[in-house]
């Protein structure tokens, strides 16, 4: 009986020196973590993320979780040694100096030439540019053929000299030509040529209302007529007189037709106009007629001299030159 509780005893005592010797070890192998502010944490590494470190104490439980700003260089370095925690603590690490120029050269690009570089791209290509192609240069040939065209016929209808208006539309296109379709038409103011006439009618002049006026006949003589025979042919003589009206000294329009010459719109003409005929000059050409059979606001329709009654053709006031009213037998 005493010989078993002596072996008790010194079990018990083998296994009290044992377990102080694995506190004293855990003592001795615990790592210290140092604060910035002094402080220690002894213990083992437990819960390590972005937001800092949390430590188990040798003395029991858990710290509360520290930044990582909080630790000292020195910890920061030891804990940077793990390579799970490395990670997580180099951004808090100080460098020296020779670290930072190291790692400034580790940053350094260098620029290596591209083989088979692309060139850069041609630039936007201009308004001018664009005429100078071979189609651009065309639309231009068109365009100055089409202005020397339209000053030509613009020159011909102001009785413009076409040389003038052309070459001033070569060096300014487009306006000159609108300025001399703006410009009133040219008329040439021609010299009225003299009658001779017999001493007996000198004194008489027959004259159209606002015309010039010419006699197609020489007066025939006194001598041997009768008064009867010498009114006849005074009458026959007033008839056959010319009369001319131009652009410029009158206007031609509805009302100028109507009120100048109302015997042309009869279609059995009266004696004093049976044996005339309207001749029109226009900027198409010259037409004769003998009968106005329409008109409207902006043209008239005239009956041609031919014997085909329904031969006719219209005519826009604006195209008409000159207005003339002769015999049928007289030539202009």
């Amino acid at each position: 009986m005493c010989y078993q509780n002596a072996i008790m005893r010194r079990c018990h005592t083998v296994w009290m020196i044992a377990w102080l010797g694995w506190r004293l070890a855990a003592v001795a192998g615990a790592d210290e973590f140092k604060l910035a502010n002094g402080n220690v944490l002894r213990g083992e590494l437990a819960s390590p993320d972005e937001d800092g470190l949390v430590v188990k104490l040798d003395v029991g439980g858990f710290s509360k979780r520290e930044p990582w700003i909080n630790f000292s260089q020195e910890t920061l370095k030891e804990l940077a040694k793990n390579p799970k925690v490395a990670p997580l603590v180099e951004p808090f690490i100080e460098l020296e100096p020779e670290q930072i120029k190291a790692k400034e050269k580790q940053k350094e690009i260098v620029v290596k030439p591209v083989p088979n570089r692309l060139g850069r791209p041609a630039p936007k290509p201009t308004l001018a540019s664009a005429f100078l192609t071979p189609i651009g240069l065309t639309i231009l040939a068109a365009l100055m053929l089409a202005n020397l065209y339209a000053a030509y016929e613009i020159a011909f209808f102001r009785q413009q000299p076409a040389a003038l208006v052309c070459g001033l539309s070569v060096l300014f296109p487009v306006l000159v030509p609108l300025i001399f379709l703006c410009l009133p038409t040219r008329v040439a103011h021609a010299e009225a040529e003299a009658v001779p006439v017999e001493a007996g009618a000198a004194g008489e002049i027959h004259s159209g209302v606002k015309a010039k006026t010419t006699s197609t006949f020489p007066a025939p003589a006194a001598g041997g007529l009768s008064l009867a025979a010498g009114a006849k042919a005074e009458a026959a003589s007033s008839q056959t007189q010319l009369q001319t009206y131009t652009r410029g000294e009158f206007t031609f329009n509805r009302r100028f037709f109507e009120t100048k010459f109302p015997g042309f719109f009869r279609v059995v003409p009266a004696e004093a106009e049976k044996d005339l005929v309207m001749v029109i000059k226009g900027v198409r050409g010259e037409y004769v007629g003998k009968r106005i059979s329409r008109i409207a606001t902006n043209e008239m329709h005239l009956q041609l001299q031919s014997g085909n009654a329904s031969a006719e053709v219209m005519i826009p006031f604006v195209e008409i030159q000159s207005v003339q009213i002769r015999h049928k037998d007289a030539k202009g």
